[in-house]
């Protein structure tokens, strides 16, 4: 036990840490949002009305990113975990409802890897505790979900959301792992989303020179036949 005392000790401090992170971070936007207008007005006072635009355009494109992040990814976690504890109550695996939340929260907010990291617990646990065919069973699941968050549920929720192309997202990820932990991690999307709506914005675009390296295929749509709605 007391080989193992330094670890739990550590693990306890690791937890009440990110937790203490988090707590701060909260309260820290909390008090910004509540105390937002008098915060912009200052700000604006020092500066001539064209930068004050830009800067309230800034300031509202940042607040519409994250806005939309929190909510398109927080959705996508409360199916995905929702799913996965059902799941597991049925196959009679136990701790289901912690397992759960971790699948929702680490598959919905870490971008690539989140999925393969939060889809091992679940599929060891259920092999621990019930069996080979219970956590076959849970990895049919979860590959299922995939195809049904990749193709319909992803694409429609983003879509008024924040768009975000994946291999930005997981390096922006990993930067923000880099510098801030998960602390890092949860912020990072949000603000690559906010620094690509500004160069979308901002930067000048160019017609493209048609080349075999540049083709992208689109998808064909179904076509209607005679007497077909």
């Amino acid at each position: 036990m007391k080989d193992h005392a330094g670890d739990l000790l550590g693990a306890a401090g690791s937890v009440v840490g990110v937790v203490f992170s988090v707590f701060t971070v909260g309260l820290f936007t909390f008090y910004l949002t509540a105390n937002g207008p008098q915060i912009r007005r200052v700000l604006c006072s020092r500066m001539p009305p064209e930068r004050q635009r830009r800067v309230l355009w800034a300031w509202n494109t940042a607040i519409e990113k994250t806005g939309g992040y929190l909510y398109s990814r927080g959705l996508l976690a409360l199916i995905n975990g929702g799913l996965m504890f059902l799941t597991l109550k049925l196959l009679g695996v136990p701790y289901a409802l912690p397992v759960s939340l971790f699948v929702g929260v680490v598959a919905s907010f870490i971008p690539i890897v989140g999925t393969y990291l939060a889809g091992a617990v679940p599929v060891l646990v259920a092999l621990a505790a019930v069996g080979p065919t219970a956590a076959v069973i849970v990895l049919v699941e979860i590959l299922a979900y995939q195809q049904l968050e990749n193709y319909v549920l992803s694409p429609r929720i983003s879509q008024k959301t924040m768009e975000l192309n994946a291999g930005v997202a997981f390096a922006a990820a990993m930067a923000g792992g880099a510098v801030g932990g998960f602390i890092g991690v949860f912020f990072a999307l949000p603000i690559a989303a906010i620094i690509q709506a500004f160069l979308s914005t901002y930067s000048r675009q160019y017609d493209v020179i048609e080349s075999d390296l540049t083709q992208v295929d689109q998808p064909k749509l179904p076509t209607t036949g005679p007497g077909q709605q």
